[in-house]
């Protein structure tokens, strides 16, 4: 009898980016349907709403879990759309440090609401105690990796 070659790291890896995938992709089209940007720029604009400051590109490519410079190129996109402002960092002259513009504002609002009202139709119900154990397990692997805790 030959050996399942589908050890359970080899399980958890593929369903974790299978399960990734399909939220980003339906993540991707509600936001874009809705709020006329892609899943990523809508990110990087949460991130900076959720972290008001002196908030560099890297941590904002830090918090997302994203390169400097794919952040780069949406902070770019969003300062061409007049949503985000990039400026000197009054702690060094080597860092800009990024924020929302009041557009910028109303559009997290905007995608914030849009996901609230599809949360149940993107992620589809899961028993209580499911979501506990993936959540308990999935933010364990997280700091095991060298990811940030997450928040509780």
């Amino acid at each position: 009898m030959a050996e399942n070659p589908w050890d359970e790291r080899a399980q958890l890896w593929f369903l974790v980016r299978q399960v990734a995938s399909r939220i980003d992709r339906a993540g991707q089209a509600l936001v874009r349907g809705e709020v006329g940007i892609s899943l990523a720029q809508f990110l990087v604009l949460s991130v900076v709403d959720a972290y008001p400051g002196d908030l560099n590109q890297q941590a904002v490519a830090d918090r997302l879990g994203l390169t400097k410079g794919t952040v780069s190129r949406q902070i770019d996109l969003a300062v061409a759309a007049g949503l985000m402002t990039v400026e000197p960092s009054a702690h060094s002259r080597r860092e800009n440090c990024v924020a929302l513009t009041d557009a910028g504002a109303a559009l997290v609002l905007k995608g914030d609401a849009a996901l609230a009202d599809a949360r149940s139709s993107l992620l589809p119900d899961v028993a209580p105690a499911d979501l506990a154990a993936t959540l308990r397990a999935l933010g364990s692997l997280n700091t095991t990796l060298g990811g940030p805790p997450v928040p509780s």
